[in-house]
């Protein structure tokens, strides 16, 4: 038995089944993208702001850049409590930034109470616990210079057990390729992380953001980044306005600036270190 069905029907009904796959084609293209959007990963960047504590050029610039960054500060200096007092206002995070004896250079470059390798480790803790009570915001800490002693596994170990004691953590500014600090770290379940790019050192504020530019490649292979700059003649203003040139557009890429305790937190959970 054969049903007849007219040519205008046949037209209705192919018209139904070809509206009808557009929509599925709609609706799956939408639901794709959609997953596609929710499954891109945050990678995260944490960069380091050295050398306050001499209200030095671009110090200002730092604290209003509104932007989560982590400030550095020397202990012992003219401006070390008012930099940090200002810092933690502008909501920037506070780490000590504790001199240690370089291999090459004089010990006055350290201004006062540096770490040296003269130093007994009674000598050493004192130095540290009154850095910290002149810094009371201070959740961590990193070195200024260390080529030397963070080789030193007597001055490393006694200062990492002082870290451990106030439940802070390390950031190895990696002066040296030979520094002890990731082992004894490890040894004595301190805390700790390293930096990846030292962002300045000049006043050329491409060279600044090229170096961001290969911070934001880490932070996505591997998720995370570290970067230290500097105020002062080690970049300074440049510095400041060379992050806030590529904020956005490592934003963009859904890379996140977070300060460098978000970092540490990171890295103990996911056991990334």
């Amino acid at each position: 038995m054969f049903i007849i069905i007219s040519k205008k029907r046949l037209t209705t009904i192919f018209m139904i089944i070809i509206l009808t796959l557009i929509i599925i084609s709609i609706i799956s293209t939408i639901h794709t993208n959609t997953i596609e959007t929710n499954s891109r990963k945050t990678s995260y960047i944490a960069i380091i702001i050295d050398d306050f504590g001499n209200n030095s050029q671009g110090t200002e610039d730092m604290y209003n850049l509104n932007i989560p960054l982590t400030a550095a500060v020397m202990p012992f200096q003219p401006f070390s409590e008012s930099d940090a007092q200002a810092a933690h206002e502008a909501k920037l995070e506070v780490i000590l930034h504790i001199p240690m004896e370089p291999e090459h250079g004089k010990k006055e470059w350290l201004g006062p109470r540096g770490i040296t390798d003269d130093l007994s480790n009674e000598e050493i803790q004192s130095c540290i616990e009154d850095s910290l009570s002149q810094i009371p915001f201070a959740v961590g800490m990193n070195n200024h210079m260390g080529s030397k002693i963070t080789q030193d596994e007597r001055i490393i170990e006694s200062v990492l057990k002082i870290i451990k004691d106030r439940n802070l953590f390390f950031i190895d500014s990696k002066t040296t390729p030979k520094s002890v600090i990731p082992d004894i770290s490890k040894n004595l379940n301190v805390k700790f992380a390293t930096r990846d790019i030292f962002l300045d050192g000049t006043q050329n504020q491409n060279h600044i953001e090229k170096q961001i530019e290969k911070l934001g490649e880490i932070a996505l292979e591997r998720g995370y980044a570290i970067g230290i700059g500097h105020v002062g003649v080690e970049g300074g203003t440049v510095t400041a306005k060379a992050i806030k040139s590529m904020y956005p557009k490592l934003q963009n890429k859904d890379i996140k600036f977070v300060y460098i305790s978000d970092i540490i937190n990171l890295i103990y959970e996911n056991n990334v270190y």
